[in-house]
């Protein structure tokens, strides 16, 4: 009987703990499609973690993401389909690469889009569905005799007869071709050359695995987790041209790297366009439209992301680029459903420095072994009816799904930390409603992955839940509730820095 994989095994289980652009010509009339089809493109995205459905057919090759119905056309390397022709039909694939358009006539053409595979990181027929995401490097072999490890953020853990050992990590060194991760007394070096220990997977790693008692060799996987998500949401903003109506874009970027643009011109008939995304940067996304209704076209548009808002200036049109406009194309994330202010009534943040709120940000941050530069905006209001106010500070920790809240509880020797919740918008709302005798908090939620609405957290007599994109759904508020930093300004945009005279 042929063993299963441990180290696929490993993988669902807890884990041991652990370009040249054109010549700009524009205005381009956003929605409006027309010119003739050209595939070029102006700049060229980096490779990034992939993952679903692997088909190899003698004529075709396709991809279908986890959690998608969409399927792309597939480019392969004559290496590549020579080895998964050996695995047969559909297979559970990982691996790095990145969308292009296209070509006009073929058997691609009848696709939205092509994905060139530029490394395998895993293929498998054992597994016949998408698994959770993976965040850590994985690696097991027979040789000298069964053995596993895993390697997480800070620890690496290895286990073979009976030498099962989980230590920190004390250095790692990574490129294109080579992983090394060190731990006392213990080495686990990756190459990129391919490796197969059956013939129902392939890894694009080999392994070896050194410890004080012996040298191991096998295959490995890096993790499958796909770190451009922080880009999947709903972006919208508003134009108007003279003379013309205002036209309302919508932006969304799903997480299986599909983009969805609408232009909705007030009064007008509504055009759609699909494609997909993809990272090209630290802090800039392309987005490729591959279908105006049901006209082929290739534009190509670089957003800029500057705090919760994106902004392109240009696009490249079947081959042609043209200007956006003077002030480019902005969409902000939405977040939260659309609530109505009119009888709201409001607490604004504040960006003022206070020695209390600091003596209690000082506090926190050294029982919780941090330390600056902090920069934040902060309020105070009862939320449990004592007659003692909570201090709330929105600090600069943020990421695409929102930054950190922290929640102080109003004593009369001064303010002690009570909750801390991520992935938080403003301005979040003070529901009638109570629990544990204090206030539901009302919290808007989108971006990365996360779609917009509203989301309530309840004390559990302790304190607020940590996130909120995992709290029950609330229903749509109605706009009487009243609104916490209410001027909706993060502190990434003007708040106090901690300790800054």
């Amino acid at each position: 009987m042929q063993r299963p994989h441990r180290l696929l095994v490993i993988a669902t289980a807890s884990l041991l703990t652990l370009v040249g652009c054109t010549s700009s010509k524009g205005p381009i009339e956003l929605g409006h499609r027309s010119d003739t089809l050209d595939s070029g493109l102006s700049h060229t995205p980096a490779p990034f973690m992939l993952s679903g459905m692997v088909s190899v057919s003698p004529e075709t090759a396709s991809f279908t993401p986890c959690g998608s119905q969409k399927q792309y056309w597939l480019n392969l390397s004559h290496e590549q389909r020579t080895a998964l022709d050996q695995l047969g039909g559909p297979v559970y694939g990982e691996f790095e690469g990145f969308f292009t358009p296209v070509e006009s006539r073929g058997f691609s053409a009848d696709y939205p889009a092509s994905v060139t595979m530029t490394r395998i990181n895993l293929v498998t027929t054992e597994l016949n569905s998408c698994a959770q995401p993976r965040h850590a490097v994985l690696a097991d072999g027979q040789s000298p005799r069964m053995w596993s490890a895993a390697v997480g953020e800070h620890n690496m853990a290895w286990e073979s007869d009976g030498d099962s050992q989980e230590v920190p990590l004390t250095g790692k060194q990574m490129d294109d071709s080579t992983a090394h991760f060190r731990a006392r007394n213990a080495a686990l070096t990756l190459t990129a050359t391919g490796c197969q220990q059956s013939d129902t997977t392939l890894y694009g790693w080999r392994a070896t695995l050194k410890t004080s008692q012996r040298t191991y060799q096998g295959c490995a996987l890096m993790p499958s987790y796909d770190h451009s998500q922080h880009w999947a949401g709903e972006y919208q903003g508003q134009s108007q041209s003279p003379g013309q109506p205002v036209l309302t874009t919508q932006l969304t970027l799903l997480p299986d790297h599909s983009a969805i643009t609408t232009y909705h011109p007030q009064g007008e008939t509504v055009t759609k366009e699909t494609g997909v995304w993809q990272p090209v940067g630290e802090n800039q996304v392309q987005v490729l439209t591959t279908r105006s209704g049901e006209q082929m076209v290739v534009s190509e548009r670089i957003y800029t992301r500057n705090g919760f808002t994106l902004t392109a200036s240009e696009e490249t049109f079947n081959g042609n680029t043209y200007s956006l406009g003077h002030d480019g194309l902005t969409l902000r994330l939405k977040v939260g459903d659309a609530v109505d202010v009119s009888n709201q009534t409001g607490v604004k943040g504040s960006a003022e420095k206070n020695p209390r709120v600091e003596q209690a940000l000082r506090d926190y941050l050294r029982d919780n072994g941090q330390a600056g530069p902090l920069t934040y905006r902060w309020l105070t209001h009862d939320l449990n009816q004592d007659g003692q106010p909570e201090l709330l500070v929105l600090t600069d920790s943020c990421g695409s799904g929102g930054c950190t809240l922290l929640v102080f509880k109003g004593e009369a020797q001064g303010w002690q930390f009570n909750s801390r919740m991520t992935l938080v918008h403003v301005p979040l709302l003070l529901a009638r409603s109570q629990s544990q005798g204090w206030h539901d908090l009302v919290v808007p939620v989108g971006g990365g992955g996360a779609p917009a609405g509203h989301h309530v957290m309840r004390f559990d007599g302790q304190r607020y839940p940590l996130n909120p994109s995992s709290a029950p759904r609330a229903p749509k508020p109605d706009g009487s509730d009243t609104a916490l930093f209410a001027d909706g300004i993060y502190a990434t945009q003007q708040g106090v820095v901690l300790g800054e005279e």
